[in-house]
């Protein structure tokens, strides 16, 4: 457990007319608020005098109410940029609600797997979770649009798309499966790794290549003549240290935060899927909260996005510059016609998924045409 005691959240009695409850903002460059002092350990609950008692931006006092638990769980290592927006917002809520608001964070699996994740906020015994985009595809098309390889342009086309109607579409339509989407957080690019060197779909044929369980990502290294081979997160490391696996594909953060470095010498930036791994809501614990703890939830969670997407660009440089001059590993990027290649080999996952999300492609297209 990363935090041994039990933190509080209580929902507030009174709030005024219900407060919207979106996921991603419009845009991914709003600042995040001022930091709020928060009250002292074993203090009473800051009164409507004191200076913070009252949200400046909604006049709501969010330091009263009853107390309830929220837990945030995902898979990825302790200290990545998901885990360390985790952290910022936490420490936002006990500021704004001088200790009112407190969340206890579980990274790297301590909940469970991606699927047990889910489960657990559909059951409601768990609050808050980020997924793998790819483990939602069991709930919702809509969704296998962020698993066609090579889909967006840049940073700018994906966030424009996922903060845009078609990201807060998906989340709409994973509401009828209990969740409740609040951001499209950014955990990098997925690349590739191994122990060769690979600059074309040819060098892939017969590796084999630890995949999520995942349709679209079975079909995309199938086609480039890989075996792609669905494996837990958690068991990825010793496949690969004793060639039960070949090769991977996942972010820097995860590249680095679980050492995979350390059992693939080499890094094809591939950039071959935009990762963004969705923070959602249990819907049936979302739809228990008072409307102005729905309302600072999602204000506190859209201000941390775009303070969260930043660190991720910077800790994606900094990774790839770290372990690329170590003296052991080499990262290769990619030219131009080499991606192309990839992505011509990668056609047949569009020809078998893509026809039933076409509108939502040509979507993306027309975005990547403005970037």
């Amino acid at each position: 457990m990363k935090r041994g005691i039990a933190w509080i959240l209580s929902l507030a009695l009174c709030c005024s007319g219900l407060a919207g409850c979106g996921g991603a903002p419009a845009s991914s460059s709003a600042p995040a608020p001022a930091p709020a002092s928060s009250a002292p350990a074993g203090s009473e609950p800051a009164s409507s005098a004191d200076a913070n008692s009252a949200d400046a931006n909604s006049g709501v006092d969010y330091t009263q109410g009853d107390a309830v638990t929220i837990k945030i769980a995902h898979v990825s290592a302790d200290g990545v940029p998901i885990d360390e927006f985790c952290d910022k917002i936490a420490k936002e809520f006990e500021e704004l609600t001088g200790g009112r608001i407190k969340v206890q964070v579980f990274p790297a699996s301590q909940m469970g797997n991606n699927s047990e994740l889910l489960e657990q906020l559909q059951f409601g015994t768990l609050e808050m979770a980020i997924s793998s985009v790819a483990f939602l595809g069991a709930f919702t098309d809509t969704t296998t649009l962020l698993d066609l390889p090579y889909l967006f342009k840049n940073e700018g086309a994906a966030e424009e798309v996922l903060d845009g109607e078609v990201g807060q579409a998906m989340f709409a339509d994973l509401e009828n499966s209990g969740f409740h989407g609040l951001a499209w957080l950014s955990t990098g690019w997925r690349h590739l790794t191994a122990n060769k060197e690979i600059h074309s779909p040819a060098d892939m044929k017969g590796l084999k290549i630890r995949v999520m369980e995942n349709q679209m990502h079975i079909a995309h290294f199938n086609a480039l003549g890989a075996s792609a081979v669905p494996m837990a997160f958690s068991e990825l490391y010793t496949a690969l240290q004793n060639g039960t696996m070949d090769c991977q594909e996942n972010p820097w953060a995860n590249i680095d935060g679980n050492r995979l470095y350390e059992v693939q010498k080499y890094i094809m930036e591939t950039g071959h899927i935009y990762d963004t791994s969705p923070l959602l809501a249990s819907k049936s614990w979302w739809d228990s909260l008072a409307a102005s703890d729905q309302e600072l939830i999602t204000r506190v969670v859209t201000e941390g996005l775009a303070w969260e997407r930043e660190l991720s660009k910077d800790n994606q440089d900094e990774l790839s510059e770290k372990i690329g001059s170590n003296g052991t590993n080499v990262v290769i990027k990619l030219t131009d016609e080499e991606r192309q290649a990839f992505r011509d080999a990668a056609q047949p996952v569009y020809d078998e998924y893509g026809k039933a999300i076409q509108s939502l492609i040509d979507t993306v297209e027309a975005v990547n045409a403005k970037h």
